[in-house]
């Protein structure tokens, strides 16, 4: 009994010992990666979730990050980063959501400003009633703030969401929210159902290596070809690739006037002019839209 005993002791004891050289400093991720600790700011390039364990499956949707937000980095365990938010709060996010930055990241503690109006940012841009037109039909939401942020050049993610809302009913797209279509689109994010889907509808086809890119700012042929693709517009197949779409664009009036170059940037304001003018010529209204200017189209030959 004295040597069962005995031995039941020192089986306690080593499994404590066991226990105590397990490291601590692990993620409460999938994998039971290291933690490392960090010291840095991070920029939003991607609209994120910030989940309150560094794992996709079985994780809760704390919050969202605007793009554009200042985050504080305090750790990083494989393909995430635990980030703090100006107002004290904790969670992690894809390391490619984000990426470091000189800017401040300036606590915030206090209460919060009383929210301001929807699009309290459009008033007198060249675009503003087709931003209104836009939001009021549900296509776009506009920023947690309030803001629209017309002048900003919005990204392949964003406009393939606003886009294809324009167009789909929520249950022919939802249905993609676990796919993983492209290497740099996982499962879960905001984007996920709306590239996927894109890509199974044939409207975007990715890139040569495999990604999709959906941070990367887009321009105005690619803006305009996920447009047309989106709508269904037919076009003939030219060389240059953009040649054909553009020029039936212009023949139906849905560019903006004031694009100029094939490759620039294209911004937000710019964008909901696009969308608006393709629906309300498919209801028959966009020469009252246009009024004054609805002779005037921007054509294939007058652009660099």
């Amino acid at each position: 009994m004295k040597k069962f005993l005995k031995n039941s002791v020192i089986a306690i004891i080593i499994a404590l010992m066991v226990i105590l050289l397990i490291p601590a400093s692990y993620a409460v991720d999938c994998f039971r990666d290291p933690v490392y600790d960090r010291d840095w700011n991070a920029e939003v390039t991607t609209g994120a979730f910030v989940r309150d364990v560094a794992c996709m499956e079985g994780s809760v949707i704390l919050t969202t990050l605007p793009v554009g937000e200042v985050v504080h980095v305090t750790a990083e365990t494989d393909g995430w980063y635990k980030i703090e938010r100006n107002d004290g709060t904790f969670g992690w996010v894809g390391q490619w959501l984000i990426s470091p930055t000189s800017k401040s990241f300036v606590m915030n503690v206090s209460q919060p400003e009383e929210p301001k109006e929807p699009m309290h940012d459009i008033s007198g841009h060249i675009y503003e009633d087709a931003i209104w037109y836009i939001y009021e039909n549900g296509i776009v939401d506009g920023y947690p703030d309030g803001s629209y942020k017309p002048n900003t050049t919005i990204n392949r993610a964003e406009l393939l969401k606003i886009i294809v809302e324009a167009v789909y009913e929520n249950d022919e797209f939802n249905s993609y929210q676990n796919e993983n279509c492209f290497s740099d689109v996982p499962p879960g994010e905001w984007f996920t159902n709306y590239v996927c889907f894109g890509k199974a509808m044939g409207i975007v086809e990715g890139y040569g290596d495999g990604t999709f890119r959906p941070a990367r700012e887009i321009n105005f042929v690619e803006a305009l070809k996920i447009a047309m693709n989106t709508f269904g517009y037919d076009y003939e197949e030219t060389d240059p690739w953009y040649k054909g779409f553009v020029d039936t664009a212009s023949k139906n009036n849905f560019i903006p006037l004031d694009v100029d170059y094939f490759g620039e940037q294209y911004s937000r304001g710019q964008m909901a002019e696009m969308i608006t003018r393709i629906l309300k010529f498919e209801n028959g209204t966009l020469n009252e839209y246009l009024g004054d200017d609805s002779d005037e189209r921007v054509a294939y030959d007058e652009l660099m």
